[in-house]
């Protein structure tokens, strides 16, 4: 009898390539991930399904073009329920699945994400380290039940101890339920919100940060033509603006 694997599924949010060591960039240290690199596979001339968030997601956890699914856009208000999720289809086949972290198939501004037909078994939520969420937000539960209000910590994103910021209560909930199987197969969503900005910044740990001198870190790859097409996109919601002076092209 063929045994069915386990799967653990991890997704970091808005993370590009070239920031990974194992991929090339010598100024980052990303151990985990390296190595996970170098004891699996690389897949470095595949592309994003979709820039922006809802449409990625609708498009990997379906296995279809945002496009034939309806998931075209973030700020929907509901998932439209095209096909069914990846994790659906593995729990009717007799996976205990889970998720921890994002979901993001449908808005979440001023209301927690609907649950859809997902075939989540556990299903522990925390969309972004933000006190947007009166009641529903696991993270900040969890935060609660230390004796930390995530309302006092989160305009400082820098100085959250690593204890406590949201990655680790990622990976801790992760790590309580892979311990806690022991018959079933199961599948495993770990879904970390970082390395996402938060607003327009990004805010790693203080302590994580002294590592590195900004001064010696080379900006972003990029081509002109990348520049020239966000200027033209320039009053579109979610755009940042683009550099005055950049200095690394591909």
């Amino acid at each position: 009898m063929t045994t069915k694997p386990n799967i653990l599924w991890i997704t970091t949010d808005q993370q590009r390539y070239d920031t990974i060591g194992a991929l090339g960039n010598p100024h980052v240290r990303t151990t985990n991930i390296d190595r996970l690199v170098e004891q699996g596979v690389a897949f470095t001339h595949a592309y994003c399904q979709n820039p922006i968030c809802t449409p990625s997601r609708s498009s990997f956890l379906t296995g279809m073009y945002p496009s034939t699914v309806h998931g075209c856009q973030n700020g929907n208000e509901a998932w439209a329920d095209a096909a069914p999720l990846i994790s659906k289809l593995l729990a009717d086949g007799g996976y205990d699945a889970g998720l921890v972290g994002k979901f993001h198939l449908a808005a979440c501004d001023g209301r927690v994400e609907p649950r859809v037909d997902d075939g989540y078994r556990l299903f522990e939520w925390s969309h972004s380290p933000r006190d947007k969420w009166q009641m529903g937000h696991d993270y900040a539960d969890w935060l609660a039940a230390k004796g930390v209000r995530l309302r006092d910590i989160e305009d400082a994103p820098e100085d959250i101890p690593i204890e406590l910021r949201q990655t680790t209560w990622i990976a801790e909930r992760a790590a309580a339920f892979i311990e806690e199987q022991l018959h079933s197969p199961w599948l495993l969503s770990v879904n970390f919100y970082d390395p996402h900005p938060r607003g327009l910044q990004f805010a790693p740990p203080r302590d994580l940060l002294a590592h590195y001198d900004p001064h010696q870190l080379p900006p972003p790859l990029f081509r002109e033509s990348d520049l020239e097409a966000q200027r033209r996109l320039a009053e579109v919601d979610f755009q940042n603006s683009p550099p005055v002076s950049p200095t690394t092209k591909l």
